[in-house]
């Protein structure tokens, strides 16, 4: 099985296993350390029951919201919902939502309530991946000017990254909320932010 394809019979465990070791994920991983040292919460949208929410260990509230299988664990909240219509209760200091824009229909919508329900959100999708060659995918391929439609504005960081294994291609955009300052590195957001 590739990464692309997925099994219908596949449990999660498979799931997981076959994308464990991901780039994107460890992308991820550092942009959700240096972002959000001081963070109180965080919630992955999407998460299809994939644990990496549990490596953000410093924040104290972690959440993981998905459609059929959210992650759970002793310190993880999952909240089985349609992202849509579920109606949070707060603000997320950060989002996280992980290869799942390219399955929504209405991308538009889902981006924009990221946005409003998160001061920093990390968002990855499958760059320009050729129509087709995922059969659950509505929108590839998926570039920087479909993701501006869908999120009405540029991201502060973007990153493009390659799968080792795979070869697949991603592409990872920072959103925060009320700073339109756009960064290359995490050193230079920090001198950007001290001045």
């Amino acid at each position: 099985m590739t990464e692309t394809t997925a099994k219908p019979a596949q449990t999660p465990a498979e799931y997981w296993q076959a994308r464990s070791r991901s780039i994107y994920f460890y992308a991820v991983t550092e942009l959700v350390r240096n972002l959000g040292e001081t963070a109180r919460s965080v919630i992955d949208i999407g998460s299809a029951s994939c644990p990496y929410v549990d490596w953000f260990d410093w924040i104290p509230e972690r959440t993981s919201l998905d459609l059929r299988k959210p992650y759970v664990s002793p310190t993880v909240t999952g909240i089985k919902a349609d992202f849509l219509a579920w109606a949070p209760d707060r603000r997320y200091d950060i989002a996280t939502c992980l290869q799942v824009l390219e399955h929504i229909p209405d991308a538009h919508s889902f981006a924009q309530k990221i946005l409003n329900i998160s001061k920093i959100a990390i968002v990855s999708v499958p760059y320009k991946w050729k129509p087709g060659r995922n059969s659950s995918h509505v929108h590839d391929p998926v570039d920087e000017e479909k993701m501006l439609a869908w999120f009405d504005r540029k991201p502060n960081f973007s990153l493009q990254i390659t799968e080792i294994v795979s070869g697949s291609p991603r592409l990872i955009h920072v959103y925060e909320n009320g700073s339109d300052i756009r960064w290359r590195s995490i050193s230079q957001r920090r001198k950007l932010m001290a001045s």
